[in-house]
């Protein structure tokens, strides 16, 4: 009788990288037709290899759900090791050191717009400079995204912002702190620099929109722990037009300072009156992507940007 050590040698025998590659495609993707135009096969090679790797690991691995296909269970732990391994077994194959001026990597970046607009212009420009024909291929999502599952499934390589949550697995580094300001027009008159407390509450406040419960407002929760609360004339969903309403109104908002700073030619700024909590910008990134020459590098030109913003 074969022992199971024997059959697993057996079935190992029966792989190599490039079905490997193809396997992690699919059980991310979802998608036959697709991941055969990447893999340079046709559909019935890829079909082919699809049966293949079911009867070497006795699993369906995907099954048909509505128009698409969901994972086994199986196939998802194969889907979260294969994530794990496989960079690491490509790097095997690579020789010498990476070339920004030569690579034309495609690299995945998820960015708040809070971050967008602090990093982004400055992350773009050396980019350029440094590595013309990498591509960097940027989603700007909202700080309040939760949904751990859509991080982890191959929609991101990078994500910056400030995280709250995380897959568990993800690498993370904090790039820069920032504290939270109060925002005005130019020219209104009840917003000094030195605000008291009942003059704060008193004022017109815009607020932040949350469609999900999970994530309440950071400042009206802060406020409520203390026992206060402010007078929000509006609320809007949208980060980054913040500014350019209070500009033009007697509205006040709770604001980054660092963002707030790139806005000083419409808007001023005051201290809050109480110490609301500092929140950091960290960079973070998939555990398939952290051996990846191409990442460490890009990981590498962020923190230097970072690092340059800070004016370290």
């Amino acid at each position: 009788m074969s022992s199971m050590l024997d059959i697993l040698t057996a079935n190992v025998r029966k792989l190599d990288i490039g079905t490997l590659i193809a396997l992690q495609k699919l059980l991310t993707e979802r998608n036959l037709s697709r991941v055969a135009r990447e893999m340079g096969l046709s559909q019935p090679a890829m079909s082919h290899t699809l049966a293949r790797l079911r009867r070497i690991f006795d699993d369906p691995l995907l099954v048909r759900d509505g128009g698409g296909f969901a994972l086994t269970a199986q196939g998802e732990a194969l889907r979260l090791r294969l994530d794990l391994a496989l960079p690491a077994m490509v790097d095997l194959f690579r020789t010498g050191e990476f070339d920004p001026e030569r690579s034309n990597a495609v690299l995945k970046l998820a960015i708040t717009d809070h971050a967008g607009q602090v990093l982004l212009p400055d992350i773009a420009a050396t980019l350029r400079e440094r590595a013309p024909n990498i591509r960097l291929s940027v989603a700007v999502i909202p700080n309040r995204q939760t949904d751990l599952a859509y991080l982890d499934a191959d929609q991101y390589d990078m994500r910056i912002g400030w995280l709250r949550s995380l897959p568990g697995a993800w690498h993370r580094r904090k790039l820069l702190d920032d504290r939270i300001v109060v925002i005005g027009a130019k020219d209104h008159p009840d917003l000094q620099d030195k605000l008291t407390l009942e003059r704060f509450l008193e004022l017109d406040h815009i607020g932040l929109e949350s469609e999900r419960p999970i994530y309440p407002n950071l400042i009206d929760s802060y406020l409520a722990a203390k026992g206060f609360e402010r007078h929000v004339a509006m609320r809007i969903s949208h980060f980054s037009i913040v500014p350019t309403i209070v500009a033009k109104t007697r509205m006040v908002a709770m604001f980054p300072e660092r963002l707030a700073n790139t806005f000083l030619d419409s808007i001023r700024i005051a201290d809050t009156p109480l110490d609301f909590p500092s929140h950091d910008l960290s960079l973070a990134w998939h555990p398939r992507v952290h051996t990846s020459r191409e990442s460490i590098w890009l990981r590498g030109l962020i923190v230097e940007c970072a690092r340059a913003h800070r004016g370290d």
